[in-house]
């Protein structure tokens, strides 16, 4: 089934011709799947990225194999962060076009698909003056392996990770090491 995703991400490009939410949905939507599609290295995730149309920045280090690539789509509905190198491999995706209830809903329209079997969590945060309904925020966990991948979105405010829909969403994956 990755497969099978991963061939529908590479084909999609970053969106910008509907309206802005639908563009961030969709762009958000394909970031997290390159991130969390396959077993690729980080070069070859970084031509992912590229093949789909996202806008690139890197900064390598001129003392090891450090390597950052900073992608953008459209609009800057969504940037991307992606490191190889001496350190773990991480791919991060973060919008300030998007809340943590609707990036749950996105992991929701996602996850399952991509890893069938994974228990979803829940964390609620405080609720939106706006909607006086509770922020969610939304990981899903491998269950069969102790060091296994979680996959969630957090908000980001004042740069720093919590459950807040301040209009922040913050998507990563990571082991539990």
């Amino acid at each position: 089934m990755r497969s099978g995703i991963l061939a529908l991400a590479c084909a999609a490009q970053p969106l910008s011709a509907q309206t802005f939410e639908e563009a961030v949905w969709a762009n958000a939507s394909l970031a997290v799947q390159l991130c969390n599609a396959g077993q690729a290295s980080g070069a070859a995730r970084a031509a992912w990225f590229r093949d789909a149309g996202f806008s690139e920045r890197v900064d390598r280090s001129t003392v090891n194999s450090d390597t950052t690539h900073h992608f953008a789509a459209p609009s800057d509905t969504v940037t991307v962060e992606l490191y190889y190198g001496e350190m773990p491999e991480h791919c991060t995706v973060r919008t300030s076009h998007m809340g943590v209830s609707r990036g749950s809903a996105l992991l929701d329209a996602l996850i399952p698909g991509v890893f069938p079997g994974f228990l979803r969590r829940v964390t609620t945060g405080p609720a939106d003056p706006a909607t006086g309904q509770p922020a969610q925020c939304v990981t899903y966990e491998d269950p069969a392996n102790p060091i296994g991948l979680i996959i969630g979105v957090a908000s980001l405010q004042n740069g720093t990770q919590g459950c807040t829909d301040d209009g922040t969403a913050f998507f990563y994956s990571s082991y539990r090491v």
